[in-house]
């Protein structure tokens, strides 16, 4: 196509069509991710390292939702099993319990602008000629392009913080001294934009058991991929 066959609303309708994506994949951008973002911890004591195939027992110490911790403990006890520890109601060797919580928070995001292509005015060219005897002055018009400015308002988002512990105990010190010895513990933290724990926990509890029985050498600050279901 050359360019006496351009129409006149060509331009307009690009930039409408390039604006239109822009918007759409700002939209896309920061309505939804891919990715959890978390913070994993653990500490574990060197001289009660507990290997499989060592027994465990899960137990319950959250009185506000039972329900909710039972969840997350049935997801704890499969991953044990599957890193090779026995689950055993009668003789464990260690204890596992949980604790969570889910806080609100709400945040400005302030206005952000961005640039596309497009019109941005109209310049005029003059010149001088000598024509016949006599002086001549033409002036020529044509179109300025450049880069428009687009601005997307501010607003107030909410997110959630999102917090699981887990405590491993040495069932025998307790069942013979009375005492409860913390042989391991560990805590992952995150923020996003669900407050149900139960979707962010498999990842958060797989990060986290990695951990167990010793560090596994990653970094504390992960990005970990949601799988599409």
């Amino acid at each position: 196509m050359s360019m006496k066959e351009i129409p006149e609303n060509y331009w307009r309708k690009r930039e409408i069509i390039i604006l239109g994506f822009a918007i759409f994949a700002y939209l896309m951008f920061i309505g939804c991710s891919s990715y959890i973002e978390m913070n994993v911890k653990s500490y574990y004591d060197p001289e009660k390292i507990l290997l499989p195939p060592k027994r465990f027992k899960v137990v319950q110490i959250n009185k506000e939702n039972p329900l909710l911790e039972k969840e997350l403990l049935l997801m704890v006890k499969e991953h044990l099993i599957r890193k090779g520890y026995i689950y055993d109601e009668e003789k464990p060797d260690f204890l596992v319990a949980i604790y969570f919580y889910v806080g609100r928070y709400q945040y400005y995001v302030p206005p952000r602008t961005i640039y596309l292509p497009g019109k941005v005015g109209e310049k005029e060219e003059k010149y001088t000629g000598f024509i016949g005897g006599s002086n001549v002055y033409i002036t020529k018009k044509s179109e300025e392009y450049g880069y428009i400015p687009y601005t997307f308002g501010g607003y107030w988002a909410t997110t959630y913080y999102r917090n699981i512990q887990i405590y491993i105990v040495d069932y025998k010190e307790l069942i013979q001294r009375g005492e409860i010895k913390t042989v391991w513990e560990g805590e992952v933290e995150s923020f996003g934009e669900t407050s149900d724990i139960r979707v962010v926990a498999p990842y958060l509890l797989n990060e986290l058991l990695d951990e167990f029985p010793v560090r596994s050498g990653k970094p504390n600050l992960r990005k970990v991929k949601i799988e599409d279901k």
